[in-house]
């Protein structure tokens, strides 16, 4: 009888780790560094800095591409960070209902410890229609797919649920939606 159960405990021991492999293994981006930099590599809108939707509206202000932030809290539903330049305090917020991915994909979207905009970073690829595009936070026909994305950020998952569809859509306001259409990645036509 003690030989049956201490080989059960054995046995759920295994699954145990076996499971907790899996799931390490599931999420194997670098862990965010709390008081750590990092740049955006997307603009970021906001009307105010303590409640920046995921949902991604484009009304208001704009975190540019490159700003170097420090990041206060990660978790739950929740990036809170500080612009090094000017101070500013922000809380991203995970709206799920829109975006339907990991909190730790759209922290990847968003954040990385690259600067975007050092000569040879990823900001220095596209075409300069691009990168003006990129620098005021426009899209134009003829923009590739990774400037649109670098320009406007990520449509919500929940209407754009794969970045491989040939149109996104985006949100200037709760009830002002937009589609982008895409023709061989480029952008093709923009439907107020």
């Amino acid at each position: 009888m003690k030989v049956k159960i201490l080989r059960f405990f054995v046995c759920m021991i295994a699954m145990l780790i076996v499971g907790v492999m899996r799931v390490s293994l599931a999420d194997s981006s670098p862990a965010v560094e709390i008081g750590g930099e990092y740049f955006t590599i997307a603009n970021i809108w906001y009307e105010y800095p303590e409640k920046i939707l995921s949902t991604n509206f484009h009304k208001g202000a704009m975190i540019p591409v490159g700003t170097k932030v420090i990041i206060d809290y990660y978790g739950g539903t929740k990036i809170k960070f500080t612009g090094v330049n000017d101070e500013t305090k922000y809380v991203y917020i995970h709206a799920m209902k829109h975006s339907k991915i990991k909190l730790n994909e759209l922290f990847n979207r968003y954040f990385s410890k690259e600067d975007p905009m050092t000569p040879g970073g990823a900001f220095s690829k596209f075409t300069i229609e691009e990168q003006d595009n990129i620098k005021n936070g426009t899209l134009d026909v003829g923009m590739s797919k990774e400037a649109t994305l670098m320009a406007y950020g990520y449509p919500p998952t929940h209407r754009t649920p794969s970045l491989k569809n040939n149109v996104w859509t985006y949100w200037r306001a709760r009830a002002g939606r937009f589609l982008v259409t895409f023709r061989d990645d480029k952008i093709s036509n923009i439907q107020y």
